[in-house]
């Protein structure tokens, strides 16, 4: 083979390696923007004069621009147009290294980060640019929306806050010797994780001690469930307190259900009306108090707990125990540390601050400016209160609602005293003239009546003994029952018992 043919045998090989390459590069070109058509990014090539190449299916659903509208031309023309509020080719073209900025794409006003990477040649200059963008719309959305509820939960924050401390601040009052012993006692407990047995008549303010007790220890910040045991019908008390597993009886849930001992996990409980727990629930009551653990109704696996418990009852346990209504095992298990709260004719100092937080209260509730004249202060001072706490609370409401004026005299409370004692009717306008030893007579024969109902419904458990021993009839016991404050058992409809 002569030299000519050698020489031009090389140029072949040589065209024919350079095809390949080129060939081999269009088609990494290819698959390379196959690839960008799979990414949710915006991908957009420039050259080294800022003028797209190519970009995207990414890029156009970002953007809403097609390679139409803007392969060929410069970026900065766009900007000028009005496509974009920034491009980055330019700036990574001169500054020769990569550039991120945000920019708003003008047509559908999407928020997005750009980040431009040079490509160079071997003397150093940028021959290409690529772009990508990334649509950060929904996330900033996001992240403002969550700015918003972070706001919103730190003035919710702020709220509970405030809500607690003005709570905590009217929530217990003992400006008498008796509630002062009383404070201290809750002071001294509430340091403990000891069961606290509360006691005192209906209406004293029992469940004021067990939330200051829970509020003080170191539960408060965990769960504070109340239980009224008289108010839950017999049949549902045992799967309410303890929950149940699924299908564990007729009418049971499709799921399992937490009762309220699981609820009150990590935080404190109160057994309200404690009296009033069946005998047959009992012994599981007192498996919680020893074991501290629980097992569902239908189920096998036994549940731990960490809770401390409280009681509260209107009635005399012990009574209860000798007339076998009440588990003595019981009772000494929930009696480790007594508190009985007097009632407020006991405790005749705590009546003036508890009127004026109660009338402060209802005075910002409704919009109000009421004060009492010393005379109607002196009259709620000299009143026995049958009902504690929670009648002389009802009597400041309707004070602060229904009279006109803004001094509250005491006709006035006197008025409102006798509208609230069962028995008696408000005075008429010709009754004015009705001496003070006849208001005085209705005042005394309200508490008569009140005590009376009071021992019936201790002495024989439920309305229907109640009212055969008074001669009266059962809804007149509970009528009369239910505005004196005087708590009825929750389980009326079983077996009636006869008077003993």
């Amino acid at each position: 083979m002569t030299e000519k043919e050698q020489t031009i045998e090389a140029l072949r090989a040589e065209n024919a390696r350079l095809t390949e390459e080129i060939e081999s590069l269009r088609r990494e070109s290819v698959t390379a923007f196959l690839i960008g058509d799979a990414v949710a990014d915006g991908i957009c090539v420039t050259d080294g004069n800022s003028v797209v190449t190519r970009i995207n299916r990414g890029y156009t659903e970002i953007t809403g621009i097609t390679e139409a509208d803007i392969l060929g031309r410069n970026v900065e023309e766009l900007l000028q147009e009005g496509y974009f509020s920034c491009v980055v080719s330019p700036e990574v073209v001169r500054r020769k290294e990569k550039v991120s900025a945000m920019a708003v794409v003008r047509k559908n006003n999407n928020r997005v980060l750009l980040v431009g990477t040079p490509f160079m040649d071997e003397d150093g200059e940028v021959v290409r640019v690529v772009t990508v963008m990334r649509n950060l719309t929904e996330l900033l959305k996001l992240r403002e929306e969550l700015e918003t509820a972070e706001k919103k939960k730190e003035q919710y924050k702020a709220q509970l806050k405030s809500l607690k401390q003005e709570q905590g601040e009217r929530g217990f009052i003992a400006a008498s010797e008796r509630m002062r012993y009383v404070k201290e006692l809750i002071d001294h407990v509430a340091q403990s994780d000891a069961t606290v047995l509360i006691t005192g008549e209906t209406g004293s303010g029992k469940e004021v001690v067990a939330r200051e007790i829970y509020k003080l220890s170191a539960r408060s910040n965990g769960p504070y469930v109340k239980v009224n045991c008289a108010a839950i019908p017999d049949g549902l008390l045992e799967s309410e307190l303890f929950g149940y597993e699924r299908g564990a009886f007729t009418g049971a849930g499709p799921r399992e259900k937490k009762g309220y001992f699981e609820m009150a996990n990590g935080g404190t409980i109160l057994l309200d009306e404690i009296s009033e727990m069946p005998l047959h629930l009992q012994p599981k009551i007192l498996r919680v108090l020893q074991e501290k653990e629980i097992t569902r109704v239908g189920g096998t696996r036994p549940v731990k707990l960490d809770i401390r418990i409280i009681a509260s009852t209107n009635r005399v346990l012990k009574d209860m125990i000798a007339a076998g209504d009440f588990r003595a095992d019981l009772y000494y298990r929930l009696n480790v540390y007594p508190i009985h709260l007097p009632s407020l004719r006991e405790r005749r100092d705590d009546i003036r601050p508890l009127t004026d937080a109660f009338l402060a209260r209802f005075n910002a509730l409704y919009r109000k400016s009421k004060e009492f004249s010393e005379e109607a202060m002196q009259m709620l001072l000299d009143f026995d209160w049958p009902g504690n706490v929670r009648e002389l609370e009802n009597a400041v409401e309707r004070m602060a609602i229904i009279l006109p004026g803004r001094l509250i005299s005491a006709e006035d409370v006197r008025g409102i005293i006798l509208q609230n004692s069962p028995g008696s009717e408000a005075p008429a306008a010709e009754d004015d003239a009705e001496d003070e030893a006849g208001g005085a007579l209705k005042e005394r024969l309200a508490v008569l009546e009140k005590r009376l109902i009071r021992e019936a419904v201790e002495k024989y458990g439920n309305s229907y003994a109640a009212a055969d021993a008074l001669g009266i009839s059962q809804p007149s016991v509970v009528r009369k029952a239910h505005a004196y404050g005087i708590a009825l058992s929750g389980r009326e409809g079983s077996a009636r018992k006869d008077p003993e």
